[in-house]
């Protein structure tokens, strides 16, 4: 029997996801003290106990039997006590945001099914020597989809984001080496100085200034881990032109000095781009 799709089929638009890293190393004092913020979520999982997170004061250790998905700007402070394995996934969710109320979102291996099937064959990529990285970002972006497919629905809220400040996001992406202000952005987006700022931060979580922000030193750190350029290098490519001032502020920002940074996942990532 044959099927013709008739002229009025509706076809659904899923949220785009954008991946970051999809990565894995291991934690040590070096997971001390850093502070997760950022406009992406984050995604987790230890293989052993031994590192966490503090929320409200309290000491959350992640746990290998769980994954862990952590909103954007949640401004989570970390602890390391062991060396665990970290496989870490950095994502954006287009139109969703998460809720302050749930800054921590564990999902139960035992019971996620199919989560732990594609998690498992993430750490199994990693393992072999020969996973083409295309592989890998696949079984990251499954993941990832799984995931927040399993979260309750008061852990995210849809957001109806406006055409024109995806498109000044998108610049800020496109743009990190040159100089960017508010003029610019909110003339991208065709709005006033004030409406965009408004606008911009009830649909980002941050001001402009802070996107742009972590989109420049979140490369800055992937360049560090994956490249071979030199600071200086790094520098001049995310459009930041004293030197002196972006090892303070990665600093600020990853808890230790950019060179520190490098030597640390260097020695002791899983798997190197």
């Amino acid at each position: 029997m044959g099927f013709a799709m008739s002229a009025s089929t509706v076809h659904l638009n899923a949220p785009e996801i954008h991946l970051g890293a999809v990565s894995k190393t291991r934690l040590t004092a070096f997971w001390n003290h850093l502070t997760l913020g950022g406009y992406y979520w984050r995604l987790y999982h230890h293989t052993a106990c031994g590192a966490g997170v503090f929320l409200d004061g309290q000491k959350i250790e992640l746990m290998p039997d769980k994954l862990y998905l952590l909103p954007p700007n949640c401004n989570l402070r970390t602890w390391s006590g062991g060396a665990p394995e970290q496989l870490y996934i950095h994502f954006e969710v287009e139109n969703i945001s998460g809720s302050r109320a749930h800054l921590v979102n564990a999902i139960d291996l035992e019971e996620s099914g199919c989560v732990a099937v594609i998690l498992k064959e993430l750490h199994d990529c990693f393992a072999a020597e020969n996973c083409p990285p295309a592989r890998r970002k696949l079984l990251g972006l499954s993941l990832v989809t799984a995931s927040i497919a399993k979260l309750p629905p008061e852990a995210f809220s849809e957001i109806d984001c406006d055409r024109r400040i995806i498109d000044a996001c998108d610049y800020i992406r496109s743009n990190i080496d040159k100089e960017i202000n508010l003029a610019t952005l909110s003339r991208i987006a065709g709005l006033s100085e004030n409406v965009f700022l408004r606008d911009f931060k009830s649909q980002t979580g941050s001001t402009p200034y802070q996107y742009l922000l972590h989109v420049r030193y979140t490369q800055a750190a992937r360049l560090l881990q994956f490249g071979n350029c030199t600071i200086d290098e790094i520098c001049y490519s995310i459009g930041v032109n004293d030197r002196f001032h972006f090892s303070r502020t990665f600093k600020r920002m990853y808890g230790v000095p950019p060179a520190q940074y490098r030597k640390h996942l260097q020695e002791h990532s899983v798997f190197a781009e």
